[in-house]
């Protein structure tokens, strides 16, 4: 080895200085190109040994031609040999199911990004993706029935440790996006119309389509959108902000929206002659999908109790009241 070395060095120094290519030149090009980082070498340094994306695998990726249709592009970005396009689809089917990719910065994977958490993680999903034919159904599938997924939201034992959850130690809780927000109440007011139909406002008092079929304006995006995170249809975003203003609380205790949504509710758990025990247990079931536990039925029922002496029972109630007639009776009385 050390006289392999020194036959090197005396070889480079008895070489003719290689002339220096002039700006712009085809080889300076060339030059230039071979220097920027390889699509693997996107990352942080802790994963640059990954399992599938080797440089020798990485180079046989089909050479672009200067004027490339698009089918070309196309092949070129889905190619299994492009260790990027499967990892960028495996964070963000990650970050819709957890909340927090596993690439905090979704759209930008290049050096002004930020390093993943679990890069072993992102490599191994990205590699089943593409063994499973690029199927988004399986991957989904793969990570719902994880039991990093199906872990309880509750704090456990390991919240001292890993406050942030970056450990995933437990599940994260979420809110719901202002469409999934807006379907569930017209579901639980009977209101809910699932078949798409013709583009409406999110205002119009008449639309009770699903929120994805409603109309987006790139001129004015609609204020109920623009107060529950919804993103500007004008650029680029990789997610949405999580905001809690003092507009949001307004909106849902007094707008003609919620009022309505509120009496149709009241009218879909009056329409039938049971006790006012069981019509909480059918409030409980729409609302929140369980059964109320015995200090909220308690506090229900009390609740439904409280009525003028002149408002009748809801029809087939054990001396219970209507809460939607006795709040009318308040408003007309001063009460």
């Amino acid at each position: 080895m050390p006289n392999t070395a020194k036959r090197s060095a005396t070889a480079a120094k008895s070489a003719p200085a290689a002339k220096k290519a002039p700006a712009g030149s085809k080889q300076t090009k060339n030059a230039k190109r071979e220097n920027e980082p390889k699509l693997e070498e996107f990352f942080h340094d802790e994963i640059k040994d990954i399992y599938w994306a080797e440089k020798k695998l990485v180079k046989t990726l089909p050479k672009m031609q200067k004027a490339a249709t698009s089918e070309e592009l196309a092949a070129a970005i889905a190619n299994q040999n492009n260790p990027l396009t499967s990892r960028v689809i495996v964070n963000r089917l990650w970050g819709w199911f957890f909340g927090q990719p596993i690439v905090p910065t979704p759209s930008n994977f290049g050096h002004s990004g930020q390093p993943p958490t679990y890069p072993e993680l992102l490599d191994d999903l990205a590699v089943r993706f593409v063994q499973n034919g690029w199927s988004i159904k399986s991957m989904a599938r793969e990570i719902m029935l994880s039991s990093a997924y199906r872990q309880s939201s509750h704090g456990n034992e390991m919240i001292g440790r890993d406050p942030g959850n970056e450990l995933l130690s437990r599940m994260n809780r979420r809110r719901l996006a202002v469409e999934q927000w807006r379907d569930a109440v017209l579901f639980v007011a009977g209101e809910l119309q699932p078949i798409g139909g013709k583009s409406l406002e999110l205002d119009d008092p008449k639309n009770f389509h699903r929120t994805v079929y409603s109309r987006v304006s790139r001129l004015k995006l609609n204020d109920v959108l623009m107060q529950f995170d919804y993103p500007d249809a004008n650029v680029h975003a990789e997610k949405r902000a999580v905001t809690t203003t003092p507009m949001q609380k307004l909106f849902l205790l007094n707008s003609p929206f919620m009022l309505d949504r509120a009496k149709a509710l009241s009218q879909r758990l009056t329409a039938n002659r049971v006790s006012e025990r069981k019509r909480v247990q059918q409030a409980y079931q729409l609302l929140f999908n369980r059964e109320p536990d015995r200090e909220e039925m308690q506090i229900a029922l009390q609740f439904l109790q409280k009525r003028p002496a002149n408002v009748p029972p809801s029809p087939g109630s054990e001396g219970g009241r209507n809460p939607l007639k006795s709040a009318k009776h308040r408003l007309r009385t001063g009460s």
